[in-house]
C-alpha cells in the first residue's frame, strides 16, 4: 500500500489534504503513539516535539504550507493549521518550543536575507533547532520603545551588550529572535532594529526562569560583547519596530488556531464528568470556542492571501485569552481537585501547569490593557479626549 502524502496543496484540495493526512496519522499510529503520549517532565515534552517536527518532516507533512525557498513544499498557513488541528484530534498535547515555529519563522521569511533564511528554517522546521524572541528587557517590558540593549556596528559585523527578560523557550533554544537598539533613545521606535542571534555565540548567558506553574519557559538572556554578522540583520536597519509589529500580529492572532485547538482537547473529555448546573457556563466557553476559531480562520485566511494581519489581531489575542481563562474556570469549579492538590498523572501535572498559566495570558504578548487600546483605536475608531 503506498503511504499516504501532502500530494496537492493547492488551496482548492484543503479538505482532500487534512483526509490525506487522517491516513497517515492511521498508518504510522505505532510511530506516533510514543510521541502523543502525556509528560510531565517538560525536558521530556520538548525531546518528544523535536522528534514529531522530525517524523513530520520526514514524510513531507511538516514542510506542507511552508515556501520551497526554506525547505518546505509550497502550500499556505492554512495546511499547517489543518496538521495542527489534527494532530490535537489525535491526542496530541502541543508543540512546546516549536510554538514559535508560527510566530518567528513567517518573520524570517518575510524580512530575512534569502540566503540567511534558506540557512536556516529548514533547521527549524524539522525540529533539530529551535528558536525564541527576545524582547522584553528588565527596564523595558510594555514600552519596548524604551529598550536598551545595544548593537553597534564594528566592520562585518554587529557588536550586542544588554539584556533581555521573559524570553520564551530560551532554555532550549539555540537562535533568538531579538529586538536591538541601533540609533539614539531619543529616537524611541525609529531606532531599532531586529537581528537574529546564536545562541551558542561567546558572550551569551541564558539563565531560566521557574515559573509557578513549574516550568523553566521563560528565561533570562544577557549578552556580553557579542559578535553578529551583519547578514542576520531581520529587515532593515532602523526598521525593526515593523518587523516587530509583524511579528507580534502573528502571536496574537495566527497563534490563537493552535490554542484552540489545545483548549477543545481539555474541554472534550471534562463534559463528561461536569454538573448539570454547570451547562450555561459550558455553553458560554463553547461558543468563545466557535468564536476563536472563527476569528483565527479569518486571519489565516488573510496570511495565506499575504495581507498583513492589522490590528484584528489584537482583538484575537482578547478573544483567545478570555477563552482560555474561562474555560480553565470552568475545569476548575468541574474537579478542582486536579487544580489543587498534588497531582499523580501525568496528565493532572499538565492540567495544572496549564491552568496556573491561564491566569497569566493576559500579560504576554502586549497586555490586555494595549490590546484594547488598539482595538478601540484602530478598529473602532475611538480617540482620546
Amino acid at each position: 500500500m503506498q503511504e499516504p502524502g501532502p500530494g496537492d496543496l493547492s488551496q482548492e484540495d484543503l479538505a482532500g489534504f487534512a483526509d490525506r493526512f487522517r491516513d497517515w496519522i492511521a498508518a504510522f499510529s505505532a510511530e506516533l503513539a510514543p510521541l502523543l503520549t502525556v509528560h510531565s517532565d517538560y525536558d521530556t515534552r520538548v525531546r518528544d516535539a523535536r522528534a514529531m517536527r522530525r517524523l513530520l518532516c520526514e514524510h513531507g507533512w511538516g514542510r506542507a504550507g511552508w515556501p520551497e525557498a526554506v525547505g518546505g513544499l509550497g502550500g499556505s498557513i492554512l495546511h499547517r493549521a489543518v496538521v495542527t488541528e489534527e494532530l490535537f484530534r489525535a491526542g496530541w498535547t502541543g508543540p512546546t518550543v516549536f510554538e514559535h515555529l508560527e510566530i518567528v519563522a513567517p518573520t524570517l521569511v518575510r524580512f530575512a536575507e534569502p540566503d540567511f533564511a534558506a540557512a536556516v528554517l529548514p533547521s527549524f522546521l524539522d525540529g533539530s533547532r529551535a528558536w525564541s524572541q527576545g524582547f522584553s528587557e528588565p527596564e523595558a517590558g510594555s514600552d519596548l520603545a524604551a529598550l536598551r540593549t545595544r548593537a553597534v556596528r564594528d566592520g562585518e559585523d554587529y557588536v550586542v551588550d544588554g539584556a533581555k527578560i521573559w524570553t520564551s523557550w530560551s532554555k532550549w533554544a539555540d537562535w533568538c529572535l531579538a529586538l536591538v537598539r541601533t540609533g539614539t533613545p531619543e529616537e524611541r521606535h525609529r531606532g531599532l532594529t531586529m537581528i537574529a542571534i546564536d545562541l551558542s555565540s561567546p558572550g551569551v548567558e541564558v539563565r531560566p526562569i521557574r515559573q509557578a506553574n513549574g516550568t523553566d519557559e521563560l528565561a533570562e538572556v544577557y549578552f556580553t560583547d557579542v559578535r553578529v554578522p551583519a547578514g542576520q540583520v531581520i529587515g532593515e536597519v532602523g526598521r525593526g519596530w515593523a518587523v516587530a509589529m509583524f511579528l507580534l500580529a502573528h502571536e496574537r492572532g495566527t497563534l490563537s488556531w493552535l490554542r484552540h485547538c489545545a483548549f477543545r482537547q481539555w474541554l472534550t473529555p471534562s463534559t463528561k464528568i461536569m454538573r448539570e448546573d454547570a451547562d450555561r457556563q459550558l455553553g458560554d466557553v463553547v461558543l468563545q470556542l466557535a468564536g476563536v476559531r472563527a476569528a483565527a480562520v479569518e486571519l489565516m485566511q488573510r496570511a495565506a492571501a499575504g495581507a498583513q494581519l492589522g490590528p484584528e489581531a489584537a482583538f484575537n489575542k482578547l478573544l483567545m485569552t478570555r477563552t482560555e481563562q474561562n474555560l480553565f474556570n470552568l475545569l476548575r469549579e468541574t474537579d478542582g481537585a486536579r487544580i489543587a492538590l498534588p497531582a499523580d498523572t501525568p496528565e493532572e501535572v499538565l492540567q495544572q501547569q496549564e491552568y496556573l498559566f491561564s491566569r497569566i495570558v493576559t500579560v504576554y504578548g502586549g497586555t490586555q490593557q494595549m490590546q484594547l487600546i488598539t482595538v478601540a483605536r484602530h478598529i473602532l475608531g475611538l480617540h482620546d479626549g
